[in-house]
């Protein structure tokens, strides 16, 4: 159950548009496995919206810290960095619960919607899941990851 507003507790729809602009909807896999999972990832001085962020959901999920880099050549500098990241599928349905209470208002909806379908069916299939919708489901949500990333890159250099 997500948890209401009171005192210092993120609101919900402070969460949602958080969300749309620093969460990801996707999926990793494994050689013989394919998992949904929802993340954030922020500076480490940041720290403290990742734990309202985890606090907000119910304590589900972990955090993770992530050392900085220097510039290379294929990324710059980063700062170290904390993950919340959620990756059971029991607990990705209170993600989904949130997100379909208080739904996201831009493009990253669609990838939320495909997402949505593949933790779905990882909760009805989680024992027998058929490898070719898995294989359908993450195309979608990869797709639709692509397009946002792509959308971004292309903004980053038109000019005003």
């Amino acid at each position: 159950m997500i948890q209401e507003n009171s005192g210092n507790k993120l609101d919900p729809w402070f969460v949602t548009g958080f969300c749309e602009g620093e969460a990801a909807f996707t999926y990793s896999r494994g050689k013989e496995s394919l998992g949904a999972y929802f993340s954030v990832r922020q500076r480490y001085d940041n720290y403290h919206i990742i734990n309202k962020l985890q606090d907000f959901f119910g304590g589900i999920g972990k955090i993770y810290y992530a050392d900085g880099h220097e510039p290379s050549k294929f990324s710059g500098h980063t700062k170290p960095s904390l993950f919340f990241r959620v990756t059971r599928v029991e607990e990705l349905l209170k993600i989904v619960e949130h997100f379909e209470k208080f739904p996201l208002q831009g493009k990253k909806q669609e990838a939320f919607r495909a997402w949505k379908k593949l933790v779905d069916y990882k909760a009805d299939y989680f024992r027998r899941p058929d490898r070719n919708i898995l294989e359908e489901l993450r195309l979608q949500v990869s797709v639709l990851n692509q397009k946002r990333r792509d959308r971004r890159r292309g903004q980053g250099n038109r000019s005003l």
